[in-house]
């Protein structure tokens, strides 16, 4: 595997983002609604997708890829799904498509899966991309039930059905405050931190000034202090470690 190898790979993927998001239009959100498999936005999207990764590959002998490329779209494309969970779904499909284009890529560049596994080998078996995984793991689910059940006794004492939010928005701001702030430890950018702090407390400025509103305010600063302090924590404990290792 050399850099042309890896190019070939970047342009194939290149196409595939520009086809699907960059020249989203309205047209194929009626495509992904209309439940039907051939119909001609759906035959012309999938053609616009093999056009655009016959002419970023640039590899003009393999008359093979268009077709490729127009099977795949249009066989994954043709799949939607209107539950519960959209973003889960859209993820899967996106990792369906990235699976089949580096399929294609291997066919391409005749790079063996085995030659592909060596480069892969020693990232996936070194202790340190196991251990920042497990950190990242860690903030995002453990740390986050044991934030909840330091606070609990707080959140008995204040009035739930006043208070009205987005659904599990709090959740997700604490999981994403725990890992930007694991992250800018780890990259030794400290004064981020700082910025995300001074960031949430104007936020929440307006809460704190009202008296009424006190208990919540109090709760919200407990969890979120909670939650820097863990997150910093888990950042030099694993950073000491990688020092170690």
């Amino acid at each position: 595997m050399n850099t042309n190898d890896l190019l070939l790979l970047f342009r194939l993927l290149a196409a595939h983002m520009t086809g699907e998001w960059i020249f989203q239009a309205e047209v194929w959100q009626k495509i992904k609604s209309s439940g039907k498999f051939f119909s001609r936005q759906q035959l012309l999207q999938a053609g616009v997708m093999a056009i655009l990764g016959y002419l970023l590959a640039a590899q003009w002998l393999a008359f093979w890829l268009p077709p490729a490329l127009f099977c795949i779209r249009l066989a994954v494309g043709y799949y939607t799904y209107k539950g519960k969970k959209p973003v889960l779904f859209m993820i899967l499909k996106q990792i369906l498509y990235l699976v089949l284009l580096v399929g294609l890529w291997l066919l391409l560049t005749k790079t063996g899966i085995k030659m592909v596994f060596s480069y892969l080998h020693p990232v996936i078996s070194h202790t340190r991309t196991w251990l920042l995984l497990l950190s990242y793991m860690a903030v995002m689910g453990p740390i986050g039930i044991l934030i909840g059940k330091i606070t609990e006794p707080w959140r008995k004492e204040l009035d739930l059905t006043r208070i009205k939010g987005l659904e599990k928005a709090g959740l997700w701001m604490g999981r994403l405050e725990r890992m930007l702030i694991l992250t800018f430890v780890l990259v030794d950018q400290y004064q981020a931190i700082g910025l995300l702090i001074a960031a949430k407390s104007i936020l929440r400025f307006s809460e704190i000034k009202s008296s009424k509103d006190r208990k919540e305010a109090e709760y919200i600063l407990i969890g979120t202090m909670l939650s820097f302090a863990f997150g910093i924590s888990m950042g030099i404990a694993v950073s000491w470690l990688f020092n170690k290792i």
